[in-house]
């Protein structure tokens, strides 16, 4: 009877929840967002039956999706369902798209909920079972980032990943792989979360594994967009590929430092070498000393949260939504704590999605300037708190006798 209880109660939540995003979806009269910039006219290009000329939609004729084409296949869906009912309003379509993909963000929430049940070796249940949903479905970063900049894609991309890592960890690498491939051709910075685990593998002597992970996930990702380099070559390499060397050196990035100097040119053409160049230090740093780290482990999301935070630190340009990764996979290594709220080495947790929080929130609050001090100031800020946070957390995982005595509390 519980069961059946809760069964419906779920149920009866998810629903609201989608009934909420299709409201604000409605309500909403903010700026325009990439939604409207990028996936709405792609969605459109393919409805009119150009399904392989996705990569052709510009936003000021040199700005282009950089993200792969994945996502556009439950747009497409949702936009043709629009059309037949004849809700051409886009205040009507933006409703419908934010309640469809809403199911998203609650996949992604299960997800890492049933991974916090595992760290902890036990269910979450009740009150603490429904904040920790609310704690991963209603945060400001993702809310910011879904809604004010239109990246419906990114609960959908996090969603692969936390399944990829679950498979990974039960020593499933082809299905990992290609959960890993879906995520990518969602959103490319999907990648990431691959540097660590794959580097984990390699470090554990299990290269076969390794080969596996990252042949299935180039496979899937090879496949998906084959279609679109054999139907449009030179739109589809500009926007994936060569457009992001073209764009400035922005707004909550330390690179600000470098604007308007002979060196502007590194971070605005090679901001990406640096971004994975340091997930790969910092994953190797925590590997090497960190013998009992396995796929497994409470830290491994951690580890994950830390590769996840070298791209708010050193992309050239930091949008609020950069944060949501390393929110949703340091809301996972907090909670899964045995005891998170207590004071102590184990609040050392919570600081992370704090932190994220924080920082979402003032890069948020910083987007509407013109003023290049402010925009330096805020840059510079950001990065050096940034900066603290990846190096208080990297000592932090490296530290043995501490995660054993975690483990002993259990």
């Amino acid at each position: 009877m519980n069961q059946q209880v809760t069964r419906v109660a779920a149920w009866v939540l998810g629903f609201g929840y989608a009934l909420a995003w299709a409201i604000i979806g409605w309500l909403w009269r903010g700026p325009l967002t990439d939604l409207d910039f990028f996936f709405l006219p792609a969605m459109r290009t393919v409805l009119s039956g150009h399904p392989l000329m996705v990569y052709t939609v510009r936003f000021q004729s040199i700005i282009a999706n950089d993200n792969g084409p994945l996502g556009l296949v439950p747009l497409t869906a949702v936009g043709a369902i629009a059309s037949w009912l004849g809700w051409d309003d886009n205040r009507l379509l933006r409703a419908l798209v934010l309640a469809a993909f809403s199911i998203f963000t609650l996949l992604m929430a299960r997800e890492a909920v049933l991974a916090i049940d595992r760290l902890r070796g036990a269910s979450l249940a009740g009150i603490s079972r429904l904040l920790a949903y609310g704690v991963l479905a209603l945060s400001p970063t993702l809310l910011i980032g879904v809604l004010g900049y239109g990246h419906v894609e990114q609960p959908m991309e996090l969603w692969l990943v936390l399944v990829a890592v679950r498979i990974l960890a039960s020593g499933r690498t082809t299905g990992a792989g290609i959960s890993f491939g879906l995520a990518l051709l969602t959103r490319s910075l999907a990648g990431l979360p691959l540097i660590p685990l794959g580097l984990l593998l390699l470090a554990r002597g299990r290269r076969r594994a390794m080969t596996w992970l990252a042949a299935s996930a180039a496979f899937v990702v090879a496949l998906g967009l084959l279609p679109f380099v054999l139907a449009d070559p030179k739109d589809t390499v500009y926007s994936l590929v060569t457009h992001r060397g073209s764009l400035p050196v922005g707004g909550g990035s330390i690179w600000q430092l470098l604007v308007g100097t002979p060196y502007e040119w590194i971070p605005q053409r090679a901001d990406v070498i640096f971004v994975l160049g340091l997930a790969v230090l910092l994953s190797l740093i925590v590997i090497v000393a960190r013998k009992n780290l396995t796929l497994s482990s409470p830290d491994i999301y951690g580890l994950l949260a830390l590769t996840a935070l070298t791209l708010p630190l050193l992309a050239k340009s930091v949008w609020p939504y950069y944060f949501l990764d390393a929110y949703v996979f340091g809301v996972i290594w907090w909670l899964g704590q045995a005891d998170p709220l207590a004071i102590g080495r184990r609040l050392i947790g919570a600081s992370l999605p704090l932190i994220a929080v924080v920082a979402t929130l003032l890069t948020e609050f910083e987007m509407g300037t013109n003023s290049a001090r402010i925009r330096l100031n805020e840059g510079v800020a950001m990065g050096l708190v940034l900066a603290i946070l990846v190096t208080a957390l990297t000592v932090r995982l490296r530290r043995r006798d501490l995660a054993l005595s975690l483990t002993r509390d259990r």
